[in-house]
C-alpha cells in the first residue's frame, strides 16, 4: 500500500499521548520513566508512540521531522547531539587486560604471597621456584587467549554501509546515498531488496514489504509490513518483536521496498540496549566459584596448619627462627604449586585439541566449563536447522499428499518478475532437485506468462495469468498462491478429489472440475491447516481457475475471486543433517538439550519432536541435581504419556508469571521449549536454569542478536562465525562450522581437562595435608626437623612435577558420562579421608630411624640420614591416581608412566648426586633400608587400595 506524502503532511488532529513537547531530546522522543521500568520496556514506549497513531499523524509528533527529510543543518544538529550511528563498536585488542586476567588467578595470587614470605626470610630458592611458576602458567593461559582473541577478531569485519535517505539539500527534497553512521533520527530512509535498516524506524510507505528479523526473532520466514491507517485503541498492546509497522535496527528487507522515518539511532536503538548489557560485569561461572573455594578451603588449611607446626616446632626445638622456617614451609606444602601450570597445560593442550575440530576459545576456562555443562540451551534457527526454507510437502485440501498444489506453485514463482522470495527459491528447488522426473510436465511444457498481480502485504497473495505454448488459443489459467485465509475467502468451490491424479493439461478448473465451498467444507480446510500448523508447518495456500479470454494479457485484482481452492504447500527449516545424531551424543553425555527461541511455538516443538527432546531420555538428564520431589517427577513423566503442552512455555506467558516467582522458576525447569522469546528473556531463563537443580553449569548456543545476552549469561556462551558481530563479542567459543557434534565432542574435551585438574588438586592436597599430618606428629616427637624446608619444597617439587604430564593421562570412561565440576567439599573429603593413611608409614619411618639408627638428638651426626630416609620414603608412595588396581583395572598415559617413573628415579638419585646432595643436606642411605622401604610401599598400596574403596563405599562411588 502506498501513501502519498500529501497525505502524511494533513495532519489532523492528534490525542494528547502522542503530542511532543518540543525539540527531540538526546535520547529520542520523551517519555516517562520509573525506577523500575526496564531498557527494554523504555525502547518499546519510545516505539509505542509512533506505532500506534495513523502514517498521516507520525510528522506531528515532532515538529522537526518532515516527509520531505531533514534539511542537510538539521540533520547536522542532530548528528552533533546524537553523535554516530555506531550502536556497537569493535573491541580494541586489549593486551592489558588479557594479561591481567590470566595473572588474577586464587592460586597465583597465593603463591605469589608465599614467594613474598619466603624473599623476605631470605629464602631465595623457594622464592625463585614459586615465581617460575607464576609466570610460567601466566605466559602459557595469556599467549593461549591472545592467540584465540586475535583469530576472532578476524572474524569481526566492520563494512561501511551506504544508505538512500531524503534529504533537503538547497531546500530541494532529493534521495541521496550516505554512510549509515551519519543517519539521524527523523531521516527519511528508502528502503528495497536487501537493505538493512540503519535504526528503528517506522513504516510510512510501503510496497510488498516483507522483512527478515531472524537475527532478532529466530522466524525464518519474512514478515510482512504495512503503514497503519488508523489510531490503536489505547489498550492495543505493543511488542516490540511482534508489530506490523516498526522495523529495528539490523533487520533487512526480504522483498517489495518502502520508506520508514527513523525513530532512534546509534546507543538508543534496541540492538544498542542489547550491547549495552553485554558491557555490564560478567557473573562468576560454575567453574570460578569452584576454584574460588577451594582456594578459601586451602587458605584455611594453611591459617590452622602453619601457625600449629610453627608452636610445636618452637616449643619442641627451642629455635624459633628455625620454627618460622619450617611452618612456612608447610604452609608452600599445603599449597599445591603447580596448579595453574597443571590447569593452564590442561587448558592450552585441549584448546590445542578442539582447535583441530574448527573450534575458536576465545576465553580459555570455557574448556573447563563445557565440561561441567548438564544444560545446553540452544537457539532453533541455523543451529538445530538449515536456516533455510525448504518445501516438505504438497497437499489437497484434505492434507493428503498430492503433486499439482506444487506443481501449481511452481508455475506461479517461476513467472512472477521482481525479487524471489525465500518461499519461491524453495519451491523452485524442490521442482528442480527431483530426480524421478514427476514434474516433467511442468519443467517441460513452456509456461509463459500474460499477466500478474504483484504481491502485497494487504491482499497477502500473488496471482499469474499463464497458458502452455501446447494451449494454443485455449483458456489460460490463473494461478494464485498466498496466505491460506485470504486465498480461501477468494475461493467458492474446491477441487473434486478425482481431480488430483490427472495433468494439469487434463483438469478443467471449471465447474466441472470443482464442487462448491460449504461453511462445512471451509471449516475442514482450516482444520487441516491448523493440524499442519501444529506440526510445525508454514502453509501457502494455492487456488486456481480458468481465465477468460478477454481477458486479454492483463489480470487485476478483481480478476482474484471464483477462486478453485486446490491445496497447501507446507513448508519448513530442515533440520541439520547431524542434529539428531548430536542430540543423541549429548543425550549420552547426559547433557538436556533445550531450545530458547524467537519464533512460533508450534514450530520450535515440531523441532524438538524430530529431534527427540521430548523423550523421557531428555527429560531426565538433569535429575542427578535435581531435588527427590524433581527425580519423582520425572520417573512419572517416562511412565506415563507425555503431555507436551506442559513443556512449551512462550514469552507472554512467562512475563505473566513474573509475579510469581516460585512458579515461574518451577515452569522454567519443566519446560523444554521457550518459544516466542525476547533477548532479555532468554537471559532470565539462563540465569533461572542456573540457579536450578543446586546450582548447575548452562551453555547456550546462537548467532543472533537475540541470542547475545544469553551467551554472555551462561557459563560457557557458544556462537558461530557466521553470528551477528555482537553474538560473537559475547561468546566464550566460536565454531567455524555450525555442528552441535562438535559441541559433543567439546563436552568430552572439558570433562577430560576439568577430571584431569581434579585428579592432581585431590592427589596434591592429600598428599601435602598427609605429610603435614606426620610433621605434626614428628614436631611433638623428634628433638630435630623430620625434614629441612628446602628438602620439603624439593620433594614438593619433584612430586609436582612428575604430575606435569596429568594433562596427558587417561580418564576411565564411567567419569566422562556425567558432567563434572568443582567441588570445593569434594576435595576436603578426599585430602581428610584418604590424606593421613599415608602418615603411619611415615610414623614408622621415623621409628625405623629412632629405633633402628638410634637418630634420637638435635645435634646426632646422623640426622641429614633420618632426614634422607623420609625424602625416600615421602617421594615413593603415591597411589591415588585411581580407586581401581594400577595397570590391571586402570592404565594410566605412557607419558604419565614415563614421567611418573623418571621423577622417582630422579629422588633415588639425589642422595647421590655431589653438590645436589650437600645443598640439600641428603646423604645416601644404608642399604638395609630400601629392604624396609620396599616394605612400605607395599604396605602403604594395600592399605591405601582397602581405604579407597572404603571411600567409594561411603561417599556412594564418588571419587573425582
Amino acid at each position: 500500500m502506498r501513501f502519498s506524502f500529501d497525505t502524511i503532511r494533513a495532519s489532523s488532529l492528534l490525542p494528547a499521548r502522542f503530542r511532543a513537547g518540543g525539540k527531540l531530546e538526546k535520547h529520542g522522543p520523551d517519555i516517562s520513566k520509573s525506577a523500575t521500568q526496564t531498557k527494554e520496556a523504555e525502547i518499546a514506549a519510545r516505539l509505542a508512540r509512533f506505532a500506534h497513531v495513523p502514517v498521516s499523524d507520525v510528522f506531528g509528533l515532532e515538529p522537526t521531522w518532515s516527509p520531505d527529510g531533514l534539511s542537510e543543518e538539521t540533520a547536522a544538529e542532530i548528528l552533533n547531539t546524537h553523535g554516530l550511528n555506531t550502536p556497537v563498536n569493535e573491541r580494541p585488542l586489549a593486551a592489558l587486560s588479557i594479561l591481567w586476567t590470566a595473572l588474577w588467578n586464587p592460586f597465583n595470587v597465593l603463591l605469589t604471597i608465599l614467594a613474598l614470605i619466603n624473599i623476605a626470610t631470605n629464602s631465595v630458592p623457594t622464592f625463585v621456584v614459586m615465581i617460575a611458576m607464576v609466570v610460567a602458567s601466566t605466559s602459557l593461559r595469556y599467549w593461549q587467549e591472545m592467540k584465540s582473541m586475535v583469530q576472532a577478531l578476524k572474524l569481526v569485519k566492520s563494512i561501511v554501509t551506504r544508505v538512500r535517505v531524503i534529504r533537503g539539500v538547497n531546500s530541494i527534497p532529493q534521495e541521496i546515498e550516505i554512510d549509515l553512521r551519519h543517519v539521524v533520527p527523523g531521516d527519511v530512509v528508502a528502503v528495497a531488496s536487501g537493505d538493512v535498516f540503519p535504526g528503528d524506524s517506522v513504516i510510512i510507505s510501503a510496497e510488498a514489504l516483507a522483512i527478515t528479523q531472524a537475527s532478532l526473532t529466530g522466524e525464518i520466514l519474512p514478515i510482512d509490513k504495512f503503514v497503519r491507517v488508523t489510531a490503536a485503541d489505547e489498550s492495543d498492546p505493543f511488542h516490540l518483536l511482534d508489530n506490523h509497522n516498526i522495523c529495528l535496527a539490523g533487520t533487512s528487507v526480504a522483498t517489495g521496498n518502502g520508506r520508514a522515518v527513523v525513530v532512534s539511532t546509534g546507543k538508543d536503538t534496541y540492538m544498542a540496549a542489547i550491547a549495552e548489557e553485554l558491557n555490564r560485569k560478567r557473573p562468576e561461572n560454575t567453574i570460578q566459584i569452584g576454584i574460588r573455594k577451594v582456594s578459601y578451603i586451602l587458605l584455611a588449611f594453611m591459617a590452622v596448619m602453619a601457625p600449629a607446626v610453627f608452636v610445636v616446632q618452637g616449643a619442641v626445638s627451642k629455635d624459633w627462627k628455625g620454627a618460622v622456617m619450617f611452618a612456612i614451609a608447610i604452609a608452600v606444602g599445603i599449597t599445591p604449586e603447580m596448579l595453574p601450570m597443571i590447569v593452564a597445560s590442561n587448558l592450552a593442550l585441549s584448546a590445542v585439541r578442539i582447535a583441530r575440530q574448527k573450534v575458536i576459545v576465545k576465553r580459555f576456562d570455557a574448556i573447563q566449563n563445557l565440561g561441567a555443562v548438564s544444560v545446553l540451551c540452544s537457539d532453533k534457527t541455523g543451529t538445530l536447522t538449515a536456516d533455510l526454507v525448504r518445501v516438505a510437502k504438497s497437499v489437497n485440501t484434505k492434507g493428503e499428499l498430492s503433486d499439482l498444489p506444487i506443481k501449481l506453485s511452481f508455475i506461479n514463482s517461476l513467472l512472477q518478475t521482481g525479487s524471489r522470495s525465500p518461499i519461491d527459491r524453495a519451491i523452485l528447488d524442490y521442482i528442480g532437485e527431483d530426480e524421478k522426473d514427476s514434474f516433467s510436465d511442468v519443467q517441460l511444457d513452456g509456461w509463459s506468462k500474460l499477466g500478474e498481480v504483484p504481491f502485497d502485504s494487504t491482499r497477502r497473495m500473488l496471482s499469474i495469468l499463464a497458458r502452455r505454448p501446447s494451449a494454443g488459443e485455449g483458456e489460460p489459467l490463473i494461478i494464485t498462491k498466498g496466505a491460506v485465509e485470504e486465498v480461501l475467502e477468494r475461493c467458492v468451490s474446491a477441487l473434486k478429489d478425482e481431480e488430483f491424479s490427472k495433468p494439469i493439461v487434463d483438469i478443467g478448473f471449471d465447474s466441472s472440475s470443482s464442487t462448491t465451498l460449504t461453511e462445512v467444507n471451509r471449516l475442514e480446510i482450516l482444520n487441516s491447516a491448523k493440524r499442519l500448523n501444529e506440526d510445525g508447518l508454514r502453509l501457502i495456500a494455492i487456488a486456481s481457475r480458468k481465465a477468460s479470454l478477454k481477458m486479454g494479457a492483463s489480470i487485476s485484482t478483481e480478476d482474484e475471486e471464483d477462486l478453485i481452492f486446490v491445496g497447501f504447500i507446507a513448508l519448513l527449516d530442515p533440520l541439520k543433517p547431524d542434529a539428531a545424531e548430536a542430540i543423541q551424543k549429548l543425550g549420552n553425555l547426559h547433557v538436556q538439550v533445550r531450545i530458547l527461541t524467537g519464533d512460533a511455538p508450534a514450530v520450535a516443538a515440531k523441532v524438538a519432536r524430530d529431534l527427540g527432546l521430548f523423550n523421557p531420555l531428555n527429560l531426565t538428564k538433569v535429575t542427578d541435581a535435581r531435588s527427590p520431589k524433581d527425580e519423582e517427577a520425572a520417573s512419572d513423566m517416562s511412565s506415563e504419556r507425555i503431555n507436551e503442552s506442559r513443556l512449551i512455555v512462550t514469552g507472554p506467558q512467562l512475563a505473566e508469571l513474573a509475579k510469581d516467582r516460585e512458579l515461574l522458576n518451577e515452569t522454567i525447569e519443566r519446560a523444554v521449549i521457550f518459544a516466542k522469546l525476547s533477548p532479555y528473556q532468554k537471559l532470565e531463563v539462563v540465569k533461572a536454569l542456573r540457579a536450578g537443580g543446586g546450582g548447575r553449569a548452562v551453555a547456550f548456543l546462537g548467532d543472533g542478536v537475540n541470542d547475545a545476552l544469553a551467551i554472555r549469561g551462561a557459563d560457557v556462551g557458544i556462537s558461530v562465525d557466521s553470528g551477528t558481530e555482537i553474538a560473537k563479542e559475547a561468546a566464550d567459543v566460536i565454531l567455524l562450522e555450525k555442528s552441535l557434534g562438535v559441541v559433543a565432542r567439546g563436552v568430552v574435551e572439558g570433562r577430560i581437562t576439568l577430571l584431569n585438574t581434579v585428579k592432581y588438586i585431590k592427589m596434591a592436597c592429600s598428599s601435602n595435608f598427609g605429610n603435614v599430618f606426620s610433621v605434626l606428629v614428628a614436631s611433638a616427637w623428634l628433638p630435630y626437623q623430620p625434614m629441612l624446608p628446602l628438602q620439603l619444597l624439593v620433594q614438593n617439587l619433584l612430586y609436582d612435577f612428575s604430575q606435569a604430564s596429568i594433562p596427558w593421562d587417561n580418564v576411565d570412561p564411567e567419569y566422562l558420562e556425567r558432567p563434572k565440576t568443582w567441588s570445593a567439599w569434594s576435595i576436603v573429603r578426599f585430602m581428610i579421608c584418604l590424606g593421613p593413611f599415608s602418615s603411619p608409614f611415615d610414623i614408622i619411618t621415623f621409628a625405623i630411624n629412632w629405633f633402628h639408627y638410634k637418630i634420637r638428638t638435635l645435634d646426632s651426626p646422623l640426622v641429614p640420614l633420618a632426614q634422607t630416609n623420609w625424602f625416600l620414603e615421602g617421594s615413593l608412595t603415591q597411589f591415588l591416581r585411581t580407586h581401581k588396581i594400577p595397570f590391571f583395572q586402570s592404565r594410566a598415559s605412557l607419558s604419565v608412566v614415563l614421567v611418573t617413573f623418571g621423577m622417582a628415579c630422579v629422588s633415588m638419585a639425589i642422595p647421590y648426586i655431589p653438590k645436589i646432595n650437600s645443598a640439600l643436606q641428603l646423604t645416601p642411605p644404608e642399604p638395609m633400608f630400601y629392604t624396609y622401604l620396599l616394605g612400605l610401599i607395599t604396605g602403604y598400596a594395600i592399605v591405601v587400595h582397602i581405604v579407597k574403596n572404603i571411600y567409594l563405599w561411603v561417599f556412594k562411588g564418588e571419587w573425582l
